[in-house]
């Protein structure tokens, strides 16, 4: 079975960042998440593997910490291992999605 995904831009929240699950397995977990300009997911860390992709707009990475960060645009992806603390900040509207594997079957605090 095939699911086609598609964000969906209206769920950006001028207030916070607004995070929503597209899939959930017991392998794996699929999270949009909507970004204003200048909002932002703060650094933390999972015992998963996290590869995140920009399908809209530009944000700062971090990797590691928040003095080390890579600039990623629309289509650019970058990978977490697990344990590596990691965050990001909008620098233009922006929505990520992330695959989460394993699945920590935990909700993200934002």
């Amino acid at each position: 079975m095939g699911i086609k995904i598609y964000p969906i831009t209206e769920k950006f929240n001028p207030e916070k960042p607004y995070s929503e699950k597209i899939l959930s397995t017991e392998n794996m977990l699929i999270i949009h998440f909507y970004l204003k300009k200048r909002q932002k997911i703060p650094l933390h860390v999972s015992k998963s593997e996290v590869f995140v992709t920009v399908l809209l707009g530009k944000g700062k990475f971090f990797i590691g910490s928040e003095e080390n960060s890579e600039i990623l645009r629309q289509e650019e992806s970058l990978f977490y291992e697990s344990e590596e603390p990691h965050g990001f900040e909008a620098l233009e509207d922006m929505i990520v999605q992330a695959v989460i594997s394993p699945n920590p079957q935990q909700k993200i605090k934002l």
